[in-house]
């Protein structure tokens, strides 16, 4: 598409200002591609205008860092809330109640016993830091004792 003088005169008299492309395309009759491609052509430049954003972006870290210690009560209650429903959620699938007596009055009661020597963490710690995943693959190693059941289990050796 052949560009015209009076079109290349208007487009380096008017490309610099203050007007939008879209206004300079409908008095051309071009597209604001073919506006910008001849204009890098003839080494016409549009001014850069400044904004409201500010010029340095904050590191991820520093707005994290922000956010947390304005929220950090309610992070933790999130935190703490997410851990109980999930420690309660894996005693009630080994059956909610102790293997030896039965007790099923309280869950916070209840603890996990590892029945077998291949333990690879404790599953409270898991609970807290870890997947849902890897809780259940270690739970699987594990029975539900009570509190009392538990204590006798470890000291009868004494």
């Amino acid at each position: 598409m052949k560009w015209k003088e009076n079109e290349i005169k208007f487009l380096k008299e008017n490309y610099p200002k203050n007007i939008s492309l879209s206004q300079i395309s409908k008095k051309l009759g071009k597209s604001i591609r073919a506006i910008q491609h001849k204009a890098a052509r003839i080494n016409v430049a549009r001014p850069r205008f400044s904004s409201d954003k500010p010029s340095k972006k904050q590191p991820r870290q520093i707005i994290d860092k922000r956010y947390y210690e304005k929220n950090k009560n309610e992070i933790y209650k999130r935190k703490r809330e997410r851990i109980n429903s999930r420690r309660e959620e894996l005693k009630k699938l080994l059956g909610g109640k102790c293997k030896v007596c039965g007790y099923n009055k309280c869950l916070s009661a209840l603890e996990f016993h590892h029945n077998s020597g291949k333990k690879e963490a404790h599953v409270s710690r898991l609970i807290m830091d870890f997947s849902k995943q890897k809780s259940l693959k270690e739970i699987e190693k594990c029975i539900l004792l009570c509190a009392n059941c538990h204590r006798e289990l470890h000291n009868k050796g004494l």
